[in-house]
């Protein structure tokens, strides 16, 4: 799900993916060809020859903001869709290794136990800083409540209790967007009384999703009101937490996975609805669908939100792509799902 890259000094930016920026396809791709789904202004003739020969081809896209940076790849898959998506299918999401700390799959009957595995380690007496002398801006991604409720243990300076009141926190983040969805995703603080919703980035990111809509405009419309839309094509709709390492210190991260199938199209979307520094958001697509010729097709998307760029955007956000597009080959290449 996360992947890593440097963007700024000392930098390790994780990466999860996500956005369709397709060509407009019909939902049903069975009478597409190769050419006719990869086309301009999206992938050009090399991305075929290289998908044909087994490769990637690489999408261009437009980004909704300067601080997103978004990728997407093809290739086509010789093995049936459920392998071809079982890394990002499983009772954990795919993480780089070297950055990934914990993660759980939420027990939506229990999920206050699923919180209680939260810890910032036996190492933390740094980010126990940061949390207690949390303010409005970069840093730390909180509401004013909640950097209310941490500044309120100044005095105490009990790391179980900021261990605790973070658990709270994650398990009341968890409750609203599960609630309400996007519309649930608790904003951010920032200076001078500004706010950043996560919420309506993610809405902007996954209104550009053109080609999603067509291939699959059941899903994307599902996935845009949820949880007021319900798809009867959903096989699963689940919830992790995930402890990263960004930049040298823990990140959680909450994610949404919804996965849904129809008899021609299989769809994984994931979609990290809080971060706790560094991005604001992010998603990934992946999406496996049958051509005319018989071949599955793969698209894989991923999207996110970083807080701020230091120094050159355009250079740290052409670098951050090129070694995102790297990640996400090697993810499927690794298993062997497609690829050279």
């Amino acid at each position: 799900m996360l992947h890593h890259f440097s963007v700024r000094p000392r930098a390790a930016a994780i990466i999860m993916f996500q956005a369709f920026a397709l060509s407009a396809v019909t939902p049903s791709a069975l009478s597409w060809t190769l050419e006719e789904m990869l086309n301009p202004p999206y992938f050009d003739a090399a991305d075929i020859r290289d998908v044909r020969k087994g490769g990637f081809g690489v999408a261009r896209i437009r980004e909704v903001s300067d601080r997103e940076i978004a990728v997407v790849i093809a290739c086509l898959v010789q093995v049936p869709s459920e392998e071809a998506l079982a890394p990002f299918l499983d009772d954990s999401l795919p993480v780089d290794p070297q950055h990934l700390r914990d993660q759980k799959l939420i027990d939506p009957d229990l999920p206050d136990e699923s919180f209680r595995a939260v810890s910032l380690g036996s190492d933390s007496r740094d980010e126990i800083r940061h949390y207690l002398e949390a303010h409005p801006g970069l840093g730390l991604n909180l509401s004013s409540e909640e950097i209310w409720a941490f500044q309120a243990l100044r005095d105490v300076n009990d790391p179980v209790a900021v261990e605790a009141t973070l658990e709270d926190i994650l398990h009341r983040r968890y409750l609203a967007y599960r609630e309400a969805g996007l519309d649930g995703a608790i904003p951010y603080a920032r200076e001078n009384g500004e706010q950043v919703s996560p919420g309506a980035e993610l809405r902007r990111t996954e209104e550009e999703m053109l080609g999603l809509h067509e291939i699959y405009p059941e899903f994307h419309n599902a996935w845009l009101r949820y949880p007021a839309s319900v798809l009867e094509d959903i096989v699963r709709d689940d919830y992790f937490w995930l402890k990263l390492d960004i930049e040298d210190r823990p990140a959680f991260v909450l994610s949404h996975r919804l996965e849904a199938a129809n008899e021609d199209t299989h769809l994984v979307g994931i979609r990290d609805y809080y971060m706790s520094h560094f991005f604001d958001v992010s998603q990934r697509v992946a999406v496996v669908t049958r051509l005319e010729s018989g071949e599955n097709i793969m698209i894989y998307l991923e999207r996110a939100w970083v807080d701020y760029w230091s120094g050159l955007a355009s250079l740290k956000k052409k670098i951050g792509r090129k070694v995102l597009t790297k990640q996400m080959e090697h993810l499927l290449e690794e298993h062997g799902i497609c690829g050279t």
